[in-house]
């Protein structure tokens, strides 16, 4: 079997690169439990934190697993615990 893009001789092996799996914009927010467009509004260069995804052409593609797309989570998360921190008031 041919290997689809891979250079003449290249022998590639997992210590050189991980290998993670590649999802759509519908798969994550599956994943996510959120909508598509949601997944989608977020990769816009006008969005001030976008989803870390790879264009190819018209497709968006994202890496599961990925420590970019890990800290990109991380991030949210802490945003979201950091703004309900300061909008609650103690009588």
């Amino acid at each position: 079997m041919k290997n689809v893009g891979a250079q003449p001789g290249a022998q590639y092996t997992q210590a050189q690169a991980p290998f993670f799996e590649v999802l759509t914009a519908e798969e994550l927010a599956r994943r996510w439990r959120v909508p598509s467009s949601w997944v989608r509004e977020q990769c816009r260069s006008r969005c001030c934190d976008p989803i870390p995804h790879a264009r190819l052409g018209r497709y968006v593609r994202f890496s599961w697993g990925s420590p970019e797309l890990t800290q990109w989570w991380a991030r949210r998360q802490s945003n979201r615990k950091n703004s309900l921190d300061s909008n609650m008031t103690f009588s």
